[in-house]
């Protein structure tokens, strides 16, 4: 086929196509010129089927007039057509787009790094994190609400507990294996609102506690044994003596053990509150995951709902950007069904 024939084949396949576009979207019997498509309100009030399907023969009406200027570059009608091809095509797929999005993957992933690092006891890392969290709100002009409850809190946190924690610390490095310090550090983790660290820091003290135990009731079916062999050296009643202040000391360690199974068992209903992003119709076995599952917007709870009953404000904050149309406030894969 010459070059000719083609420039002319694919000049009247780019007509055709555009034919399709004014068919499509063209009202009947409006008295417009047959190049001539609806206006801009009119277009936003047809079926977006039927612009989604003029867009696509649009495209294909672009693609032939390329192939046509390809083979006459100079020829200016091509040209012309061409230029206004593309600009028809740019309007249609804005109103198939829709409204540019506010993108918003960025502040998640910070806004949950924070908290989630928070919990992990890495206090740095969370308020840098909070930090930059609030910096792509404040990019994109959106209000700052969680964002700012958690930086603030964090920063107000690690501050008041920086030199007790600096005491534990002391502790625990002059006695590792001491049931106390490993106790008392796991509940400065917990009155700090670090739920995972504080619940792996109380686990240790559960099993420096179970092995102090069983070495005392060691000790104590020990001195019982001595106490009455015939043959003990020690008096009966310093025998008898010895053998209580053993059973009391084992008492008072099954005692801290019983509590801090409780402290466990309380720390684990308050990770489902606040450590798992969205619970409702998750298997039990992602609960403690993190895994995303469902539509709801994706953010972990506020650091102020851990330390007050009154979430009104956070609760104002998530229902404002729930019903605003140009962000999107899931990620991953549910991130397209908003674009939908």
């Amino acid at each position: 086929m010459s070059t000719q024939a083609s420039f002319e084949r694919h000049k009247k396949e780019a007509i055709k196509h555009e034919h399709k576009v004014h068919v499509l979207l063209k009202k009947e019997a409006d008295g417009r010129d047959s190049g001539e498509l609806l206006g801009d309100e009119e277009l936003r009030s047809t079926p977006a089927n039927k612009v989604r399907s003029a867009a696509a023969q649009q495209r294909l009406a672009v693609r032939e007039y390329r192939e046509a200027y390809r083979l006459r570059p100079r020829d200016a009608e091509t040209k012309d057509r061409l230029h206004s091809a593309c600009a028809v095509l740019r309007r249609l797929q804005a109103l198939v787009d829709g409204p540019k999005r506010i993108p918003m993957r960025r502040f998640l992933a910070h806004y949950n790094l924070s908290i989630r690092y928070w919990d992990m006891g890495e206090a740095r890392q969370a308020i840098d994190e909070a930090h930059k969290a609030r910096k792509e709100l404040e990019k994109h002009s959106l209000p700052r609400g969680c964002a700012e409850h958690n930086l603030l809190l964090m920063m107000q946190v690690y501050t008041e507990f920086k030199q007790e924690q600096k005491k534990l610390e002391d502790a625990l490095h002059r006695s590792p294996e001491a049931v106390g310090p490993n106790y008392d550090m796991g509940i400065h983790f917990f009155d700090k609102r670090m739920l995972r660290r504080a619940e792996a820091q109380l686990r240790l003290a559960r099993d420096r506690a179970r092995t102090g135990t069983a070495l005392q009731l060691v000790e104590q079916d020990m001195l019982s044994l001595q106490a009455s062999a015939d043959d003990n050296p020690l008096a009966p009643a310093d025998g008898k003596k010895a053998v209580a202040a053993q059973s009391r000391g084992a008492g008072r360690m099954v005692q801290l053990l019983q509590d801090i199974e409780d402290d466990l068992t309380f720390i684990s209903r308050l990770k489902q509150l606040w450590c798992v992003e969205e619970d409702s119709g998750k298997a039990d076995e992602l609960q403690e995951t993190g895994v995303r599952d469902g539509l709801m917007p994706q953010l972990l709870p506020c650091m102020h709902c851990r330390y007050s009953q009154d979430r009104s404000a956070c609760d104002a904050w998530l229902a404002d950007l729930s019903v605003r149309t140009d962000i999107c406030l899931q990620a991953g894969r549910h991130a397209r069904a908003c674009l939908k």
